[in-house]
């Protein structure tokens, strides 16, 4: 067998490290493509990001390798995040392309190869060799007049003097070691000169240096600057300032900014200007195939769409984001995952590309982040049972108690916004912070996940991990089991349940492996599976709707506005979860596959139970309601079958063989409007109407193999009415998701 040996390192407490080992036969894993930006040619171009891996791609004991237009290349192997049989789930790659031609397109090839039996030549890029050179970023902003700064190389100079860097350090987090580049993340508040610290913002420098070959140079640095007001237990403010950064020849001078509490924003520099012009596209098909998302449609953005997409946001601007999350309808952050991520996925267009990132920017302008200052890591519950934002006015009430039970609430407590020449309208009656931008977890998008996916950055696997950290705290403390973190009872909205569990798995199964909070995300995960479970997969006398009982029904009036007595649901929320269900069950949850398929019977019973009685069954064209009557006049007994839900809730088309002509005029007549043949209920064309957010929960219920769950997706695959035009998938691929054996 030919093979070509290349330089070999690994070794260090966070996850193995390597120069790729090449075999030229090796059979590849995914194909990913370095593409040049610029006309002019490069030369010495550092590539790095996130990859993630199917499970057994790289298995235990193999490790990464890569050729370069079929040729054998360098490559540095971060390893972040295992799957339990050992094999890799996730890593930050690195190279250095030698030759980069001007607008050329290089098939970076990954493959598994063996983990070789000695370490090769070469060190670590060193704290040491970087301060060798002259580089510095920093940070200067004027705060009512008076002058503050920040200084990164007076961070790493006094980490590198303590040895303090490894990972995880609460001052000096070692994010990325090897032989082609290393990256320390540095923090410390703002100081005027006289010594005068401000109490809220505080600066992370992420500080990666690439090494320059065999002389020891550090001729590229990257700076990621992060600027932060998310101290969780520290008197709230709102300072104002502009704020220039600079590195070397490269500046930054933000716009007038207001930074609420909790909210953070960054930029990145290149020292002296050294920024390589590239894009490291990645086969998204193959994400999709990793199951780290779902599958989606085979759909291609208009370019006319794609040239319009924001490439940037400024800082602490919501962008694209609703700026009232809780606002009603459809947003494009709603869904699996968000319109500009969703976009990305079908189609790794660098300008998706861009415009996801902008918008996972643009999540920093809301008050979501909150960073415990005793431990320097988002706050966790384990630490903090007690602490919460939905119940904070009873708990500042209980923290003002003499007891034990007092100060426990009193040691958790977050400290209330207060009014000021830059907010009102705080009261002691809720929790606020006074910031324009609201959040709302039941409108919530995905927070970083693809993001620091195909980056590997710090600052988006940052953002994934205050997400995760912020469904928990918001909730009710009681509710959640304090320290257990149960979605269920503690999120009223089944949409919100659906999507808290997606950002709760997402940072579970996504984080650094010895990521202070990972463990702890991960028990939430399986607490609540295994508490829905209990309560619906696992006992006999759960309701026969297969829904949520809590959060799920709401009161029913008649025409006259009257309540009839009878309970109703959103179908549509019930997708979600389901959706969500599955995705987690993708994702290798205990516990999820269980209760995705008890959820999917929902789907399936709404899709199929016409089937038994056509005139009678529930038909499949309204299985895309908006609402459905479950229970009966007394509001307490539910429904007992889908035909019973169909005859309370449609009664004018009952007896009627579903999808017949006769039942198509008199949907018409119910709808107000010429119907036809299978044209499904609630805005059949539109790629957020109700039959589009039908179509998640029904691929999910698709993947479940239970019986009639194929046939559920093929009835719903054949209606006739689909998102087109202006409103078709392909611009607006939120809710195009598919099962995984569907094909054209």
């Amino acid at each position: 067998m030919n093979q070509v040996l290349v330089k070999v390192l690994y070794g260090y407490a966070g996850g193995v490290l390597l120069i790729g080992a090449v075999n030229a036969q090796a059979e590849a894993v995914v194909t990913d493509n370095v593409v040049s930006m610029v006309a002019q040619s490069q030369t010495f171009v550092p590539v790095t990001f996130g990859q993630v891996f199917k499970d057994g791609d790289i298995p235990r004991g193999a490790t990464v390798t890569a050729t370069l237009n079929d040729q054998p290349i360098t490559l540095q192997v971060d390893s972040k995040a295992a799957n339990p049989d050992g094999s890799l789930r996730h890593a930050v790659l690195t190279t250095m392309v030698p030759a980069l031609p001007g607008h050329a397109k290089l098939h970076l090839t990954l493959s598994a190869g063996p983990t070789p039996t000695a370490p090769g030549p070469g060190k670590p890029v060193s704290l040491s060799q970087l301060l060798a050179t002259n580089y510095n970023a920093k940070m200067a902003i004027n705060i009512g007049g008076t002058n503050y700064t920040a200084d990164a190389r007076a961070l790493l100079q006094a980490a590198n003097n303590t040895s303090t860097c490894k990972p995880w350090d609460k001052h000096c987090n070692l994010w990325l070691s090897g032989p082609l580049v290393s990256e320390w993340v540095v923090n410390g508040p703002v100081t005027a000169a006289d010594g005068t610290i401000n109490p809220n913002l505080r600066i992370y420098f992420a500080v990666r240096a690439y090494a320059g070959g065999s002389s020891g140079a550090v001729p590229q640095v990257r700076t990621d600057v992060i600027v932060e007001n998310t101290s969780a237990f520290t008197p709230q403010a709102q300072p104002q300032y502009t704020a220039t950064l600079t590195s070397g020849d490269a500046t930054y001078t933000s716009p007038a900014l207001t930074q609420y509490a909790y909210t953070r924003w960054h930029q990145v520099l290149w020292w002296n200007k050294a920024q390589p012009k590239i894009y490291l596209q990645q086969d998204t098909q193959y994400i999709q195939a990793s199951k780290a998302v779902s599958r989606y449609m085979p759909l291609k953005p208009d370019e006319k769409f794609l040239s319009s997409l924001r490439q940037s946001c400024a800082p602490l601007d919501h962008c694209d984001q609703t700026q009232a999350m809780g606002t009603t309808g459809a947003q494009a952050a709603i869904g699996p995952l968000p319109r500009w991520t969703s976009v990305y996925i079908v189609d790794p267009d660098v300008r998706a590309y861009n415009w996801m990132l902008a918008n996972t920017d643009a999540l920093g302008a809301y008050s979501i982040h909150y960073r415990d200052e005793q431990t320097g890591w988002p706050i966790s519950i384990q630490k903090h049972p007690y602490v919460t934002i939905i119940n904070w006015a009873s708990a500042s009430k209980l923290a003002t108690q003499n007891s034990t039970k007092g100060a426990a609430y009193k040691a958790d407590l977050l400290p209330g916004c207060t009014n000021n020449a830059v907010i009102s309208k705080c009261t002691t009656a809720w929790y606020g912070t006074g910031n324009p931008y609201s959040w709302d977890n039941a409108h919530q998008p995905s927070e970083g996940y693809v993001s620091y996916m195909v980056t590997g950055d710090y600052y988006y696997m940052s953002e994934l991990a205050f997400g995760a950290s912020h469904n928990e705290i918001w909730s009710g403390e009681a509710y959640r089991g304090f320290t257990k973190g149960l979605i269920d009872d503690a999120h009223s909205q089944v949409r919100g349940k659906a999507w808290v569990l997606r950002e709760m798995a997402d940072g579970a199964w996504l984080l650094p492996d010895d990521h202070p909070l990972k463990a702890e995300f991960r028990a939430d995960v399986e607490n609540s599976l295994a508490d829905w479970n209990t309560k619906y997969s696992n006992n006999p006398n759960a309701n026969p709707l297969a829904i949520m009982d809590s959060g799920a029904t709401y009161t029913v009036v008649n025409g006259q506005n009257k309540p009839t007595g009878e309970k109703g649901m959103a179908p549509w929320m019930h997708n979600f979860l389901t959706w969500s269900a599955g995705h987690a069950a993708e994702l290798g949850f205990v516990g999820a596959s269980e209760f995705r398929n008890w959820l999917a019977k929902f789907e399936i019973g709404l899709m199929t139970d016409w089937q038994a009685n056509p005139s009678h069954g529930y038909c499949w064209l309204e299985a895309s309601a908006y609402t459905a009557v479950v229970t009966d006049a007394t509001g307490k007994n539910y429904l007992p079958s889908y035909s019973a839900v169909y005859a309370a809730t449609f009664p004018s088309l009952v007896g009627l063989a579903c999808n017949s002509p006769t039942m198509v005029t008199a949907m018409g007549v119910l709808e107000r409007k010429p119907w036809q043949a299978g044209e499904m209920h609630g805005y059949a064309y539109s790629a957020t109407g109700y039959p589009a957010n039908l179509q998640i929960g029904v691929a999910a219920a698709a993947d479940s193999g239970l019986p009639n769950a194929k046939a559920a997706w093929e009835l719903f695959d054949s209606r006739s009415a689909k998102p087109s035009r202006t409103n078709a998938y392909n611009n607006y691929p939120n809710f195009a998701v598919v099962p995984r054996f569907f094909s054209h």
